[in-house]
């Protein structure tokens, strides 16, 4: 009898969970592409948003008044801004900041005076929350062996898929978010965002100065902020069915012993299997979700026969 190839809890399940991740990644679904067009209309309306800030605070002191003011180091530089197309704005009203007329840019890919990250409000342009940042990446972050879902899963759990108590503090998760964290440069040279302006020195922050701009011109920033929130809407569904399927996937390699077991339901298993042997030993069997698992492997392989994938007709509006 051949030699069983024994699972364990540190190396060999987690292969298959990441593994498990990128086939599902690939898997056709109805959202792929609707969150891929959502994500191509962010990036084409880069360079035209790019082009106002040039305009707006380029040109909003004279060269010649800048270079006196240089002379008594009364510049700095600045990549964040706020633009609003009221002209009745305060220089320090936070209510108005907040108005539905009023957006912020940040062209700096490590944040606001290097230690603070916008992304948190949806009136926000340039650096991307990290759930931007999965919605935008997450098939190329699995594809590189990033484990997205364990850190979501912990984040929404408070435990890993073993049952296992854990915070997005702890050190394996906080590993996780460094990795994806790290888009934010892909972001900013797949894009070429980083922006920045010499400015007259103020005493209010960056984000504490409106900077007018047109109707038009705002409706631009605007636009990007709409295809942004369709990315979100389109990941949010395309997630919550790869969730559905990763549960199944979850269960079965929790409840194989060896990696035999998991490959008579999940054959596409012996791609890993390289990364796997002598790994270590496992736990107990439980059922196992093989109609999902094995759907989803057909799907994949349907995919790959006829070379495209074929979006079903319903509507995928949001």
């Amino acid at each position: 009898m051949a030699k069983k190839t024994m699972l364990n809890q540190t190396t060999s399940r987690p292969i298959l969970y990441t593994y498990a991740q990128e086939q599902i990644a690939k898997t056709p679904s109805k959202w792929s592409e609707p969150k891929q067009k959502a994500i191509q209309e962010v990036k084409d309306i880069i360079p035209e948003i790019k082009k106002i800030v040039s305009k707006i605070v380029g040109n909003a002191t004279p060269q010649s008044d800048l270079d006196v003011l240089s002379r008594y180091d009364a510049t700095e530089e600045e990549s964040c801004f706020w633009f609003t197309d009221r002209d009745d704005m305060g220089d320090d009203n936070y209510n108005a900041r907040k108005d539905e007329r009023s957006i912020y840019t940040n062209f700096a890919c490590e944040g606001y005076g290097g230690y603070y990250r916008y992304g948190s409000s949806n009136r926000e342009i340039g650096t991307l929350s990290r759930d931007d940042l999965i919605a935008m990446y997450y098939e190329d972050m699995v594809a590189n062996g990033i484990d997205v879902i364990k850190y979501k899963y912990v984040e929404d759990n408070e435990k890993d898929y073993n049952g296992k108590r854990m915070t997005t503090y702890s050190q394996e998760i906080r590993e996780i978010k460094e990795k994806i964290d790290a888009y934010q440069k892909t972001f900013f040279v797949d894009n070429d965002m980083a922006m920045s302006f010499t400015v007259p020195k103020s005493r209010h922050s960056c984000h504490q100065r409106a900077r007018l701009v047109s109707s038009d011109e705002l409706a631009v920033f605007q636009k990007y902020l709409s295809a942004l929130e369709r990315v979100r809407l389109k990941w949010h569904k395309h997630y919550e069915e790869m969730k559905e399927k990763f549960k199944a996937y979850a269960e079965l390699i929790r409840s194989c012993k060896t990696l035999e077991a998991v490959e008579e339901v999940w054959t596409e298993a012996s791609n890993v299997r390289h990364k796997i042997v002598g790994t270590g030993t496992a736990l107990a069997l439980s059922s196992i979700s093989q109609s999902v698992i094995q759907q989803d492997m057909e799907a994949r392989k349907l995919a790959d026969t006829v070379a495209v994938v074929v979006t079903p007709k319903e509507s995928v509006g949001v």
